[in-house]
């Protein structure tokens, strides 16, 4: 035999205790709705922070202030007295005076031919950053590109003024393999790769950088890659820099290129859509998707309802007497009941469907000694006009009924 069990220790004299509040599930599906509408609250938010913070995250762009920029090098130029202008397309370069301008290309090898072709026939000086392509042979460097296995921290090795003053500098991710020319390449690496190569054909000078991580924020302060940056780049009083796309057909322009003065200003492919489209459409988006999963998904415990369910006869007569109601149906409803009344009186006298209506009426009349034509209206006659009509017409074929099927 067990031993009762043992009742709750009573609490100290003077305390009072209370009943337990809901747990924290309970709570939470209680106020679903409103953890829902605070996290796409939260979303918005972060959503419309996320795109009204300004930011510029192209590699080699001077707007750039990621590891991958050149926003560093831009500042220090400037510091210098280099005016540094970065323009989004080609065709804005609009240069003045090539002789005291640099124009710096980054990723020349998107460049389309017909840029290519403008840039052959610019006078002034040129910088190549990154990955050129056809652009070194067109601009006079014989090289080639190649990747750079085993990156590598190494002296000048040439006689070029603006590479001596460097001393050192790191050739990684690509590298400038000779082919023959007269160009000279500087940082050569043991495998034959340079960071560095320049072309002087007396009239200007093509720079190329293939190495251009060396100009990023993340690798201006190694080396003497800073000094490099500003001797090949700062040499004249502007520097006109562009990043290629590959979505830009514009032409480079300088002053005598068409024959007269540039534009100051070159119309570019105007954008349809207002500021802030993109936040909006990316907001509307959540929406979307949070009005999904509210749709899709009931919260809460599932109910189990065992099948096939079960509706009493009642409750459907109910229902369907609403929507005949509903839609003010009185002759569909009259002819149900007239229907119904006839089936129940030919079986207690009788007479099946296939007898005809005139077996019916006959019988009727006979059971309840009523005139055929008062059997007759009440059966097939006319349907009602309104609800009082239907229902004096239920009263008298509940009478007629009850007279059939009296004892």
């Amino acid at each position: 035999m067990t031993a009762p069990a043992a009742a709750p220790p009573s609490p100290p004299e003077g305390l009072v205790t209370t009943a337990r509040g809901p747990g924290l599930r309970a709570r939470a599906r209680r106020g679903r709705l409103g953890i829902v509408a605070a996290v796409l609250l939260l979303g918005l938010v972060a959503m419309l922070v996320i795109g009204a913070r300004p930011g510029d995250y192209v590699p080699l762009s001077t707007e750039n202030s990621t590891p991958t920029g050149t926003r560093a090098l831009a500042q220090i130029l400037r510091a210098h007295g280099v005016e540094v202008r970065q323009v989004d397309r080609l065709a804005r370069s609009a240069v003045r005076d090539p002789a005291a301008t640099t124009v710096v290309i980054a990723h020349a090898s998107l460049l389309t031919g017909g840029q290519l072709r403008s840039l052959v026939d610019y006078p002034g000086d040129l910088v190549l950053l990154g990955e050129s392509g056809d652009a070194l042979a067109a601009l006079g460097i014989e090289a080639t590109e190649e990747p750079v296995l085993l990156p590598e921290t190494v002296e000048a090795g040439c006689a070029d003024p603006d590479a001596l003053a460097a001393g050192t500098a790191r050739v990684d991710v690509l590298g400038l393999e000779p082919t023959g020319g007269t160009a000279e390449l500087c940082f050569t690496q043991r495998s034959g790769l340079a960071a560095f190569a320049r072309a002087d054909d007396g009239a200007r000078t093509v720079t190329a950088i293939a190495s251009a991580e060396l100009l990023t924020n993340a690798g201006l302060d190694s080396a003497g890659h800073a000094a490099l940056a500003i001797r090949s780049i700062g040499a004249h009083p502007e520097a006109v820099w562009y990043v290629a796309d590959g979505f830009d057909p514009s032409l480079l322009t300088w002053v005598g290129s068409g024959g007269g003065e540039v534009p100051t200003e070159v119309e570019a492919t105007p954008d349809f859509l207002p500021p802030g489209t993109g936040t909006a459409l990316y907001a509307l988006a959540l929406a979307v998707l949070v009005a999904a999963f509210w749709r899709a998904r009931r919260f809460g415990a599932l109910v189990r309802e065992p099948l096939p369910v079960e509706v009493r006869a009642s409750e459907a007569t109910r229902g369907r007497a609403r929507l005949y109601r509903r839609a003010r149906a009185t002759g569909r409803s009259a002819a149900s009941l007239r229907a119904a009344a006839a089936l129940r009186m030919g079986r207690r006298l009788g007479v099946g469907r296939a007898d005809g209506r005139d077996a019916l009426l006959g019988a009727v009349a006979r059971a309840t000694g009523r005139a055929e034509t008062d059997v007759d209206r009440l059966l097939y006659g006319p349907p009602p006009a309104d609800d009082a009509a239907l229902l004096s017409l239920i009263s008298e074929l509940d009478a007629l009924e009850s007279e059939v099927h009296r004892p």
